[in-house]
């Protein structure tokens, strides 16, 4: 054996002996003149460097000899068995190196942060030093003399590489507080979902911006931008590329990045799914498993769909991944806002949200007085609207007194949070209130009470997130509300017709069905959109936001319903048949936009005529 390997053994030995005597003898004569063998005195070292001696340094040298006593074994196959004996060791040391992170990971391991050890990351590395090693004794060629002196001497540098780490652990200071590893509360954990949302925003925007992303809105503005991006430490750009625009054939690529940082995370995930023994923790693991599996599945079909595209054809390309990643845009940014309002060691301290989540409190509540079958809807809408009232005249109360602050100069900005939260719900509560009086039956109250938490949540989510409110509209500021819901319409119907002409109109295959349930994912996002900003804005055009609830989205779920059957068959379909569904949503649509053009124009005439009226001599 090498003389050299058995003197850093030696010394090893000599000092951990050191060590151990010198905890018994001294006891308080650390380097810090701490507590000496006080409980609180952290153990995260000696235990690491016991583990590096016993499951893997040890193991090591029983690889060695394993090695050195091949000679002795005769027959014919002595270099396959040894290479198998071999790789069955090596696959042990990896295995013990493994759960030891996931350990680490999962916070089942004493971390002493003051001590700086860093065992995750060195045992990261060893861990691929090993991986190293097992992949030349996987080799076709590994069952010969030159191949196992490789092999010999790999294990040997491994050994060494422990050994160093040993003695590197044992130099450094003693800490003094054993601490667990917990949450920073930087949202480390949305990481991933960032990362991933930010890749599928800049493919789309790149898409429909035919590549020249930035151009106009960024290019002039380069210089601001440089030094402000690396402060931030990119946020959003840097390593991910957002900030660039790679050819259409190229964008395959990139949506396989994103399918491999899943399965990174996939692979992570999984043993402290079978690990944990608290069933709200396994809940937790499964869904983002399930939710990280249906990503997955979504870019993957992305993926095939522009492999079987012609490279040349750039426009179709570009189609592709503007239409069939929406979707996935969509899902994400639900999942990152939901990860950033639980995030951290608290979770959401914002001042707004603890208003919101006590109105979220009385929503629930009324819900479940709805949910009572056997009483009489008029004594539930009652009930409800007496203790709206009561709920509405405490926060009006509050909201005074706030609002004292703000003319005596001692506002805070928690305050200026609880305010804005009374002034963007006051309207939707009153609303609710006069839907109980006029309202004889209890659907219509239950579905604003629905509304309204759904109005909440969005509000909940952007408090917790950081992310700016919109502020409420104002009548006064532009258009009529008929207006307004002529335009929407007619946005929708222009889908529709996109829906018709492309998917619908002309017999198709099965790709012509997928590209219409897409189309109308795509509608329903804007619906849901729409009715998100009506609530935000204060609920003043409350008309639109019911025939989007009454009438477009049951109507447009009933055409997903007969386009998602399976047993329908496409290309068997009149073109009649293809189109009936999406044809009388947008007859409706437009018989209600006729109806909007009509009361804008009798509105707008009559302010003519009264404007006439009044410049004429009296």
């Amino acid at each position: 054996m090498n003389p050299r390997l058995v003197w850093l053994v030696c010394v090893c030995v000599g000092l951990v002996v050191a060590q151990d005597d010198g905890s018994t003898d001294d006891g308080g004569s650390a380097d810090d003149g701490g507590d000496g063998g006080s409980g609180d005195e952290c153990e995260e070292s000696w235990e690491y460097i016991d583990f590096l001696r016993k499951d893997v340094n040890e193991k090591v040298q029983e690889i060695l000899e394993g090695l050195r006593d091949a000679k002795n074994k005769g027959g014919v196959a002595v270099l396959e068995d040894t290479v198998s004996s071999t790789m069955k060791q090596v696959l042990e040391i990896r295995e013990g190196i493994l759960d030891r992170i996931f350990k680490l990971r999962k916070s089942e391991i004493t971390i002493c942060e003051d001590q700086n050890i860093k065992q995750e990351e060195n045992l990261t590395n060893l861990r691929m030093d090993i991986m190293s090693i097992l992949l030349k004794l996987i080799d076709r060629d590994s069952a010969s003399i030159e191949k196992l002196k490789e092999i010999r001497d790999d294990l040997l540098e491994f050994r060494m590489t422990v050994n160093n780490e040993v003695m590197r652990v044992m130099m450094l200071p003693q800490g003094n507080k054993a601490q667990k590893k917990v949450d920073t509360g930087d949202c480390a954990e949305c990481e991933l979902l960032d990362n991933l949302r930010s890749k599928i925003e800049n493919l789309i925007n790149c898409a429909e911006n035919d590549g020249d992303q930035g151009d106009d809105e960024e290019g002039s503005n380069a210089e601001a931008s440089t030094e402000p991006a690396a402060g931030e430490g990119g946020a959003e750009g840097g390593d991910d590329g957002s900030a660039e625009c790679m050819p259409p054939p190229m964008y395959f690529m990139e949506l396989m990045e994103c399918n491999r940082k899943i399965d990174d995370e996939t692979e992570r995930l999984f043993p402290s799914l079978f690990a944990t023994v608290d069933e709200v923790e396994r809940k937790e693991i499964e869904d983002q498993l399930n939710s990280l599996k249906s990503i997955r599945e979504e870019i993957e079909e992305v993926i095939t769909k522009l492999s079987k595209t012609k490279p040349d054809d750039e426009e179709k390309l570009r189609k592709t991944v503007s239409r069939s990643l929406s979707n996935t845009l969509s899902t994400l940014q639900s999942l990152e806002k939901e990860c950033k309002q639980n995030c951290g060691p608290e979770g959401c301290d914002s001042c707004g949200a603890e208003i919101l989540y006590e109105m979220l409190d009385k929503m629930d509540y009324y819900e479940q007085i709805y949910n009572n079958t056997e009483a009489e809807p008029v004594d539930l809408n009652d009930e409800v609207r007496r203790d709206l009232m009561k709920f509405i005249s405490a926060n009006s109360e509050e909201s005074t007194n706030i609002l004292k602050k703000k003319v005596e100069g001692t506002l805070d900005d928690c305050d200026q949070e609880k305010l804005d939260v009374f002034n963007k719900t006051k309207n939707p509560l009153w609303m609710l209130v006069n839907t109980t009086i006029f309202a004889e039956a209890t659907e219509e109250p239950l579905f604003m009470v629905q509304a309204m938490k759904e109005m909440l949540n969005q509000l909940l989510s952007e408090y917790c997130a950081g992310e700016p409110v919109p502020e409420r509209k104002n009548l006064d500021d532009g258009p009529s509300c008929q207006w307004e819901e002529y335009e929407q319409t007619g946005e929708y119907i222009n889908k529709i017709d996109e829906i018709i002409q492309e998917s619908l109109f002309k017999p198709g295959g099965d790709s012509a069905k997928l590209d219409a349930q897409l189309g109308f994912i795509e509608i329903k996002k804007l619906l849901d959109k729409r009715v998100e900003k009506l609530f935000l804005d204060g609920m003043v055009c409350p008309d639109e936001a019911t025939t989007i609830k009454k009438q477009w989205m049951i109507e447009l779920n009933r055409c997903m319903v007969i386009f998602m059957n399976s047993k329908l068959k496409f290309t068997e379909m009149t073109r009649l048949e293809r189109i009936q569904c999406t044809k009388s949503l947008r007859a409706a649509m437009e018989l209600r936009r006729s109806d909007l053009l009509q009361q804008e124009l009798e509105s707008s005439i009559n302010q003519i005529g009264d404007e006439g009226s009044a410049s004429e001599p009296q």
